[in-house]
């Protein structure tokens, strides 16, 4: 059984981790103290957590505490590790805008999406996504959102920027008077930590029980996936199409299937 770790508990397991952790992209911003569980390994701990799911295909708790499932993830960041196998339908009852936006993300979940080389933040299709910013290689879960964001409606909906960070898009968007407290398909979900390190991605479906979301979002296990995340380890919803959905669509849960040769990695 691996050893279980927490924050600043020095220990050689800890230089472990923090390689793991740079070799899929993470400490963009510095490089770690190798063997000290500080607060920056702890941050990239906590992001990773976010957007990588355990051997049951359930996503990691974001405690910034590395048991055997997240353990288990770093082991196994990408691939057929981290895909759901879900099988994509787009819920009845929805407005044409909101529509559009699901078979956007869905067409690029197809093709499929993922980094080139593994943990780089890069590919083609994943540097496309950060627009005219200039930027590229840094997490990209929010860049995908604004993207398809103007890539449905021609214009940056939040202040008209092409974010790249989770934190200064909700501000934004709350400040804006976006923020809603009915998640609904083609809405947007935010994750984010007292240190402001988040993670973000639309809504595709919500469960009939109301307790779970369906999402499409980038930089989950190093590629574009079709997640499920419990709604109680969401913080905020954005909800900046304007187009007056309402709650009367259908709550649906995508069903598990074989997925086609090539959506396999």
């Amino acid at each position: 059984m691996a050893k279980t770790l927490r924050r600043l508990g020095a220990d050689e397991n800890v230089v472990k981790l923090q390689k793991l952790l740079s070799s899929n992209g993470y400490f963009t911003d510095r490089l770690p103290t190798h063997g000290i569980f500080e607060d920056v390994t702890h941050e990239n701990v906590v992001l990773f957590q976010q957007q990588h799911i355990d051997r049951d295909g359930v996503p990691l708790e974001a405690d910034g505490i590395v048991g055997n499932k997240t353990w288990w993830a770093l082991k196994h960041p990408s691939g057929d590790a981290q895909r759901n196998h879900f099988q994509t339908i787009i819920p009845d009852g929805l407005t044409t805008r909101r529509k559009q936006l699901l078979e956007l993300i869905f067409e690029e979940h197809a093709k499929p999406v993922f980094e080139v080389p593994d943990g780089s933040n890069r590919s083609p299709q994943i540097d496309n996504y950060w627009g005219s910013t200039g930027v590229i290689g840094l997490p990209w879960c929010c860049a995908f959102v604004s993207w398809a964001l103007f890539e449905l409606l021609g214009n940056y909906p939040i202040n008209g920027k092409h974010h790249l960070g989770v934190q200064n898009m909700w501000r934004e968007a709350r400040r804006l008077g976006l923020d809603t407290s009915d998640p609904k398909p083609g809405d947007i979900f935010i994750q984010i930590k007292e240190s402001g390190k988040g993670h973000t991605g639309f809504i595709v479906s919500v469960s009939p029980d109301g307790k779970h979301i369906y999402t499409g979002e980038g930089n989950c296990g190093n590629r574009l996936k079709i997640g499920r995340r419990s709604v109680s380890s969401i913080h905020h919803y954005i909800d900046c199409l304007g187009d007056e959905q309402t709650m009367a669509f259908n709550h649906k849960d995508f069903d598990v299937t074989a997925v086609d040769a090539q959506g396999t990695r």
